[in-house]
């Protein structure tokens, strides 16, 4: 019995945590697409950096924090994408 109350308790967990990583990611790759035109190559380079960075520092150390930083940069370089799609076309 006390197992399926943790489990029930480990989903609600889960998706709380699932929902404030698509808000954070949601509103990083917004900010990024509003800034884009002005700091497009600059946030290219820090999402790509910071990925690699946080995919680096979460293989010593993974937790909450590394976890938000990933989504962070993942954000800021989504949120250029649509820019260097089009300067890629243009």
């Amino acid at each position: 019995m006390d197992q399926a109350l943790d489990n029930r308790l480990d989903n609600r967990l889960d998706r709380k945590t699932t929902r404030h990583t698509r808000l954070l990611f949601a509103a990083t790759a917004a900010l990024a697409l509003v800034l884009s035109p002005v700091l497009f190559l600059y946030e290219v380079l820090v999402g790509a950096l910071g990925l690699v960075g946080t995919g680096l520092a979460t293989r010593q150390h993974e937790g909450p924090v590394a976890r938000t930083a990933t989504v962070v940069f993942a954000g800021l370089l989504a949120g250029a994408l649509p820019y260097l799609v089009f300067a890629a076309l243009a």
